[in-house]
């Protein structure tokens, strides 16, 4: 897939015939990419699968590449669109003057768009796309870090930033890190829980009730962390001996 990141992808519809042709290998190769992962699907696959010749493939999208790009930009629309349904972002100077109850309640929606994108039934190809790109990435995966991962995070430390705003920058990164990977681990091992919980899917109470814990747990993450290093820490008695330890005391102590 060398030619994944120069490679100019083609409009859906190349052809404008209304055949449709487009849009049913762009659903076939979202269906077969997210199933099996870009490099055991081939683009007679995915012809085969939408009804469609290789030529047809090759015309509409310049190759396997290219498709899988328009695939994923597809599902970048998608989850953006839920996003700003869901609460677009203020700008950061509107942000830091929210109240803090305003910040949870978006920080609880971003968590929840998360959860509905990544493990939420029914499945969305989204999850499983990306599940496969981190753990068998493709030369696609620059595009994916800068054209969705990169934006989606520096939303989510706006956010966070406006929570703590006396953290310093690497700081919340870090928070926005172990909040988003709360979500992931739940994808990550998805199939281990569903063994564990005897359901062949999420229910929609678990999702629900497992948002509401990661925010919990995290604004008390935030909380303890946005105070810095002020709590200093409980030092222990000092021993006898020690250095520092009082030239005398022993012998006053002994004369009492």
């Amino acid at each position: 897939m060398a030619a994944a990141a120069s490679h100019p992808v083609p409009s859906v519809g190349r052809l404008g015939n209304g055949d449709g042709t487009s849009e049913r290998l762009l659903d076939a190769a979202t269906e077969l990419f997210a199933r099996r992962g870009f490099h055991a699907t081939s683009i007679r696959d995915i012809a085969e699968r939408a009804g469609a010749n290789v030529a047809s493939g090759h015309y509409h999208y310049g190759s396997k590449s290219g498709l899988y790009l328009q695939v994923l930009r597809r599902q970048f629309a998608n989850v953006r669109l839920l996003v700003d349904r869901h609460g677009p972002l203020p700008p950061t100077a509107v942000l830091h003057r929210r109240s803090r109850r305003e910040l949870i309640a978006l920080l609880t929606r971003r968590v929840e768009t998360m959860i509905e994108v990544m493990i939420a039934p029914p499945l969305q190809p989204h999850g499983a796309l990306m599940l496969r790109e981190m753990c068998d990435p493709t030369d696609a995966m620059p595009i994916i870090v800068d054209e969705f991962i990169r934006p989606q995070t520096a939303e989510m430390e706006a956010i966070v930033g406006a929570l703590i705003p006396a953290a310093p920058p690497a700081t919340v990164q870090r928070c926005v890190r172990s909040i988003v990977g709360q979500v992931l681990f739940y994808r990550f091992v998805m199939p281990v829980m569903l063994r564990m919980l005897g359901k062949p899917s999420y229910p929609a109470r678990f999702t629900r009730e497992m948002a509401a814990h990661v925010v919990e747990f995290s604004l008390g993450g935030l909380a303890r962390v946005g105070r810095g290093r002020t709590t200093a820490r409980r030092r222990r008695p000092q021993r006898r001996g020690e250095r520092g330890w009082p030239r005398g005391r022993t012998r006053r102590t002994r004369a009492r």
